[in-house]
């Protein structure tokens, strides 16, 4: 009875870690034994299947003041969720599977929706650490939407959160409107985006 009980304990624990991992690797510390397995198992990973869990909330704060380079190398402070209605910011590692997962689930979001006044902004969590491993991911996926490179006090903001992805939305006046955690697919993007849109329609 304890074998199995245990046993369930651990299948339990391994579908948790495939929507989402936890936010103990920060910038200049090493990744745990837990996001290391994540990432082997990061094929696996089917964000598709994270919307039987929700994780997604309204808020009303600023999004934190910044000025950061983008792996390519361009600078980009918070002026630029000015020309968008909305930003889908997405925080993530490169160590961790469920974020690499919805990478492609992104791009295909980004190229649906870069013309509608929706813009994707990455910011990649190792990337001041890890700046291959990050580009690699980038390249492999053929990502053309910018990636920045945590620093000052998006670097602050990133360490505070306690799970990748993170997804937030930012409107065009620099406020969270909306933040989820957890690996989405398209049409999980999609949603996100359009509840909010539907929302600023109201009277």
């Amino acid at each position: 009875m304890k074998k199995n009980l245990l046993l369930l304990g651990v299948v339990f624990t391994l579908a948790a870690g495939v929507t989402a991992c936890s936010g103990e690797k920060k910038a200049g510390q090493e990744t745990t034994a837990s996001a290391a397995s994540t990432k082997a198992d990061q094929s696996k990973a089917d964000p598709s299947k994270t919307d039987a869990v929700d994780t997604q909330s309204e808020s009303s704060e600023k999004f934190t003041e910044f000025k950061a380079k983008t792996v390519s190398g361009d600078e980009l402070t918070n002026d630029v969720f000015k020309s968008s209605k909305l930003t889908v910011v997405n925080v993530w590692g490169s160590w961790c599977g469920p974020c690499v997962a919805e990478i492609p689930e992104l791009q295909k979001f980004y190229e649906s929706m870069k013309d509608q006044g929706v813009n994707v902004i990455g910011v990649a969590q190792d990337a001041d650490t890890d700046l291959d491993a990050v580009k690699e991911v980038i390249e492999k996926n053929k990502v053309t939407y910018p990636n920045l490179i945590p620093e000052g006090k998006l670097k602050d903001f990133v360490m505070t959160l306690q799970a990748f992805p993170t997804t937030l939305l930012v409107d065009s006046e620099g406020n969270v409107v909306a933040k989820d955690l957890g690996g989405k697919d398209m049409a999980g993007f999609t949603k996100m985006v359009n509840d909010q849109l539907t929302k600023k329609l109201r009277p």
